[in-house]
């Protein structure tokens, strides 16, 4: 249901960036709107019956505003704090943090220094490509939409990767046929090009010649290593000019395709070292949640490590390494079973790097554990301080928080918490 425009004025932004007002109908959230911004707004219900507004106009702005500095801003459904002046930016996100463990009454004994990682530098891309009245457009979803943005600059993104889409329209429009649609993932590890893209030309195991030499010629123009299609939760690698390895420690994984790395080389580097700067000089070292390695590889330079993960393919890239490392993988749901905290008792510190949702489950188990050291990871400060608070009723002191941001102008943050058990 549409309402007539309303004059509204934004009183805060909401843990997803929105800004949030009052009206004579409840409470309205508004995209890209700061706090103090006056607009004029048409209201509506979205499908979750959540009062939403379309700014028709800002009629005041905020003093937090700035001019967005990319011009597809008003166009694609990216980076949708850009309007925030850095100064106010980078406060809300550090105090979004802060409010998500005042929330369940926890606060560190010392917050460390927020990190801010810049722009021009994400090493995961997922280009939208649609073909229509003969003409591919290549770029991103726009804001609640189906269209797709033709972008030609990203704030964001590394220069390579953009330099590879204008590269690739051309065999596109030979691949993609009228009317058709397809998710390019592209992803940047060691000097090497990943591609996966989402199966709307040929069913798995069926990939007919003419795509298959298209492939070919772009892989021979381009700095793409390996191209692969998905179905599904399905995999199927079409063609490998050469191994896609990525370091970490001293462990050099072949990872396979459309593998979870951290989004920028200079956020992996810092979420890295706030890690082992927690841990102790030698040990032996638990790694849940471990993907491919990313801290099981530094972990490697200080003793043995065990680590856990549920991706098959993750585990299998990473078990490979094992015989050359004092290191033992597992393939392990950590949400269905936990590692038990008698097992976890002989270990000198305990890594988590969960998903969004958290690890309450394994949280549960740890809290129980005799573990001096816990080090969490986390994209999600609300799933990170619930379970930091089951942490902190087994007796573990929350002794440091840091923010490290390396999701420039979205409202995800990541952040960095060390527990230590009480005597």
């Amino acid at each position: 249901m549409v309402f007539p425009p309303l004059k509204l004025e934004i009183d805060r932004l909401g843990p997803k960036g929105d800004g949030i007002a009052r009206s004579p109908r409840g409470t309205v959230y508004l995209e890209r709107t700061a706090p103090g911004d006056q607009v004029k707004a048409k209201i509506y219900n979205d499908s979750e019956g959540v009062l939403r507004g379309d700014v028709v106009a800002v009629t005041h702005p905020s003093a937090y505003r700035q001019t967005p500095p990319c011009p597809h801003y008003e166009n694609c459904g990216n980076c949708t704090l850009q309007h925030l002046n850095t100064e106010f930016y980078r406060f809300w996100k550090t105090n979004r943090v802060k409010e998500a463990f005042l929330k369940v009454g926890l606060k560190p004994q010392k917050w460390l220094k927020p990190i801010f990682v810049e722009g021009h530098n994400r090493r995961r891309l997922t280009f939208t490509v649609v073909k229509k009245k003969g003409k591919v457009v290549m770029g991103y979803y726009q804001r609640r939409s189906k269209e797709v943005t033709d972008i030609e600059s990203c704030e964001i993104a590394d220069p390579k990767l953009l330099a590879l889409k204008k590269t690739l329209k051309p065999f596109l429009n030979r691949l993609v046929k009228e009317g058709q649609s397809a998710d390019l993932f592209f992803q940047l590890v060691d000097g090497s090009i990943d591609m996966v893209i989402s199966d709307p030309f040929a069913k798995m195991g069926k990939i007919d010649s003419t795509t298959l030499k298209i492939l070919e010629d772009l892989c021979d123009v381009t700095s793409i290593s390996r191209v692969s299609f998905k179905v599904g939760d399905k995999v199927q690698t079409l063609i490998k000019k050469e191994p896609v390895h990525k370091t970490f420690g001293n462990l050099k994984v072949e990872l396979p395709p459309a593998a979870f790395l951290q989004p920028t080389s200079e956020g992996e580097e810092a979420l890295v070292t706030a890690v082992m700067n927690a841990l102790p000089a030698k040990g032996k070292f638990m790694d849940l949640f471990s993907g491919c390695g990313t801290f099981s590889g530094p972990l490697l330079d200080r003793g043995s490590v065990e680590a856990f993960e549920s991706a098959a393919l993750a585990v299998q890239a990473l078990s490979k390494l094992s015989s050359e490392f004092p290191l033992r993988v597992y393939r392990r749901d950590l949400f269905k079973n936990p590692v038990r905290y008698q097992d976890l008792n002989s270990f000198d510190a305990i890594v988590f790097d969960p998903p969004r949702a958290g690890c309450a489950e394994q949280a549960h188990e740890m809290a129980l554990s005799k573990c001096k050291t816990l080090v969490g990871i986390s994209c999600n400060p609300a799933t990170f301080a619930r379970d930091a608070k089951i942490l902190a009723k087994g007796k573990y002191q929350l002794k440091t928080l840091q923010v490290i941001d390396q999701f420039l102008w979205s409202h995800h943050v990541e952040v960095v918490g060390v527990f230590t058990k009480a005597r």
